[in-house]
């Protein structure tokens, strides 16, 4: 996990102060919900993943089309929110898969990374790895300029991301395609589990998702004042797996019996009712 978290530090380190506190309370915000209160407020968070997509979906037709973009931002979300409410069971548990299916694929390539980092390296194996390095074992400033050469000094976050991701897929030789396999073994578990216990799979599927949300904001606010805090991390490289872990089951249990489905409000009894 170690050499992945490295790679997103990396790539953050590339946004300017303003988009690092944005993304970072943000993502806190976004992730406090879903970490403890998911499956209390999962109608509402459909509704709005719903509008979210529609807007993108909007604005993508709007240009394909020509058609005036905010109307089809508004048409797109409105939609789309409504389509998501309407079906929000059949998404929740889509979703649900997807988050055991990018689990899997995530933890494969964090072993696959700390595994193939070399601990040693040679000065002649050193020039003829100089094309692809691994960000273990570099300094901060090594691997800035690291990230800059290989996105070839692009100043978009875009850009930087896809050229992180190809450098990723690079390190993982030719075990990349075994990827494959976890993540078409994360989706049928998952099936297989929301199918038996839905409102646990669910519950924890939210709290997977709460927690990296949290982390990865709080890495972006550090970030802004400055505190590289994975770079702190050299000597204590389990921390941030056991940080993960520990906070997904305090969100997961705290779903199961701390919260639960916002229960419908009673209206008051009639008159007539009363009278009868």
């Amino acid at each position: 996990m170690y050499e992945l978290l490295l790679r997103i530090e990396t790539l953050f380190l590339g946004l300017q102060t303003p988009a690092l506190w944005a993304i970072g309370i943000g993502a806190i915000g976004v992730g406090l919900v879903l970490w403890l209160g998911g499956t209390r407020y999962h109608a509402l968070i459909i509704g709005v993943l719903g509008a979210v997509v529609g807007c993108a979906a909007g604005l993508l037709v709007s240009q394909q089309l020509d058609l005036i973009p905010w109307l089809s931002v508004a048409v797109g979300a409105a939609v789309l929110a409504g389509l998501s409410i309407l079906f929000r069971n059949v998404l929740i548990l889509v979703l649900a898969v997807l988050v055991f299916s990018a689990v899997s694929g995530a933890g494969y390539v964090s072993v696959v990374l700390d595994r193939a980092v070399p601990q040693v390296q040679s000065k002649i194996q050193a020039e003829q790895s100089r094309a692809f390095q691994y960000f273990s074992g570099m300094d901060l400033d090594a691997r800035q300029k690291y990230m800059s050469d290989i996105s070839q000094h692009a100043q978009t976050f875009a850009e930087r991301l896809t050229a992180l991701l190809a450098n990723t897929w690079q390190a993982l030789g030719p075990r990349a395609w075994v990827i494959v396999l976890p993540i078409v073994a994360g989706a049928i578990v998952g099936i297989l589990l929301v199918w038996l216990i839905a409102k646990i799979v669910i519950a924890l599927a939210y709290s997977i998702v709460g927690t990296a949300t949290i982390l990865g904001g709080a890495q972006a606010a550090l970030l802004a004042v400055g505190v590289p805090v994975v770079s702190g991390l050299e000597s204590r490289r389990w921390l941030p797996a056991v940080i993960f872990a520990t906070m997904t089951v305090i969100g997961w249990v705290w779903q199961l019996f701390c919260t639960g489905a916002r229960k419908p409000r009673k209206e008051p009894p009639t008159e007539a009712a009363s009278a009868d």
